[in-house]
């Protein structure tokens, strides 16, 4: 254990003080802020650029008192004919005009707008236009407004209700339940983390595991350190990287949930009447007995996500380990570790399929893969579609493949650390079987 603590320590060591390890921790939060600036400076530049100066031309003395009566941002003109119109927005002075014409039993509308110009929201006006001429068409047939009205509002919305039994008692879930929304982003919050962290690591561990190999010093290592020290020491050190960038997240994620609760309790108090009015309406502004139902319903995704999470991460550094020491060159891990990366998108992928149909055989049948496991399993026990009996033989699935990975690893990696080929993935791994099966006979 000395040993492969004093290799564990050597890797932790470099890559912790390394930039690059800086740069995977500073790395999606600078995207998350960059993501967010963009999103706040798109968010503004669409709410000025939708609205602008626009004039009415219509003879029609009830749809300009229609569109006078818009409640929006936009400046309304009503004195300009139409060659007054095309002038001023070839010039700039305007954004744009309505044109709308009398027919038969409606209205035709036509927007017209300056190619290079402000894209303005018409939705405001197409809606009130379209009340304008149902009202008008009610008056002409003679139809009581509340009965058109009803009318108006006959719209169906279909609810979907999840029904299911659990020990004999059926339970009804509705789709549009928030808690369900809030289990099933847990579970894409799951997902999403695994797939960074395998995609990070696994190029970490397979060029960690053939650096020595690569500069032809593992002769001189292992004259002092067994093959399987080393083998194990390598993924111990990255096992500890791999816990510090989550203890770091967990302190910046606690962190920003205090600078948040800071923020929320200092809004609520500038805005305390608004609220007060907002409690006296609904009966209350935050319910005690919703908080706790949200927490019960997303502890378990959250427990199952994160055992998942980590057994996935393992199963993917070990066969990330195994594959870099087939490697002669540090150049060559890249190429060398592209199956499991394949593997990891297209488990990826599957989840995001989960995320829309559950229950699908895909779904089903690649939870139980060992490689897609981490990343689907999540989805179906957000949505309710897998019992705990099945998670659990998931579980032990996944850690039987995981000790069969290591006892492969381990094998391989005591024949092929000193082999060095050129003969690509399937040629070294061919090599490599072939020593150990010699080493086999001689025992």
């Amino acid at each position: 254990m000395d040993k492969i603590w004093i290799i564990a320590k050597e890797v932790f060591r470099k890559n912790v003080k390394s930039w690059a390890f800086f740069w995977m921790i500073a790395g999606p939060i600078v995207m998350g802020l960059v993501i967010a600036g963009v999103g706040y400076f798109i968010y503004q530049d669409q709410l000025t650029s939708s609205v602008g100066d626009v004039a009415i031309l219509s003879q029609n003395e009830e749809v300009v008192s229609t569109i006078k009566g818009l409640e929006d941002d936009n400046e309304y003109l009503f004195d300009l004919n139409q060659e007054q119109a095309d002038q001023q927005l070839i010039d700039g002075e305007i954004d744009g005009y309505l044109l709308v014409e009398d027919q038969d039993d409606s209205f035709s509308a036509k927007f017209y707008r300056n190619n290079s110009g402000k894209n303005i929201n018409t939705t405001n006006m197409e809606e009130a236009l379209s009340d304008l001429n149902l009202q008008l068409n009610a008056e002409k047939l003679n139809l009581d407004q509340a009965k058109v009205a009803k009318l108006t509002d006959s719209k169906i919305n279909i609810e979907t209700i999840r029904m299911q039994s659990d020990d004999g008692e059926i339970t009804q879930v509705s789709d549009d339940d928030p808690v369900m929304g809030a289990k099933i982003a847990v579970a894409y919050v799951v997902c999403f983390v695994v797939f960074i962290f395998i995609m990070n690591y696994v190029t970490i561990v397979s060029q960690e595991v053939a650096a020595e190999k690569g500069s032809r010093i593992m002769e001189i290592i292992l004259s002092s350190v067994s093959a399987v020290h080393h083998f194990f020491g390598k993924l111990l050190g990255i096992a500890m990287v791999i816990l510090t960038q989550l203890l770091i997240y967990g302190a910046i994620g606690m962190l920003f949930s205090y600078l948040g609760g800071l923020f929320m309790a200092d809004f609520m108090m500038k805005n305390q009447g608004q609220f007060q009015g907002a409690e006296m309406e609904a009966g209350n502004m935050i319910d005690p007995a919703l908080i706790s139902d949200y927490v019960a319903a997303v502890r378990p995704v959250l427990l199952y996500g994160v055992l998942f999470a980590v057994l996935g991460i393992a199963i993917y550094s070990v066969i990330a380990a195994f594959l870099g020491s087939l490697v002669s060159r540090t150049e060559d891990v890249n190429k060398m570790i592209t199956p499991i990366t394949l593997m990891g998108v297209a488990g990826f992928y599957i989840a995001l399929y989960a995320l829309k149909s559950p229950n699908s055989s895909v779904v089903q049948v690649g939870s139980f893969i060992p490689l897609f496991t981490s990343f689907i399993m999540p989805f179906r026990i957000a949505n309710d579609t897998v019992g705990t009996g099945e998670i659990w033989i998931s579980v032990a699935v996944v850690v039987a493949f995981l000790i069969l990975c290591v006892a492969v690893s381990v094998i391989f990696y005591k024949s092929n650390v000193l082999v060095y080929s050129e003969k690509g993935l399937i040629g070294t791994f061919k090599q490599s079987l072939a020593i150990w099966k010699n080493e086999n006979k001689k025992k």
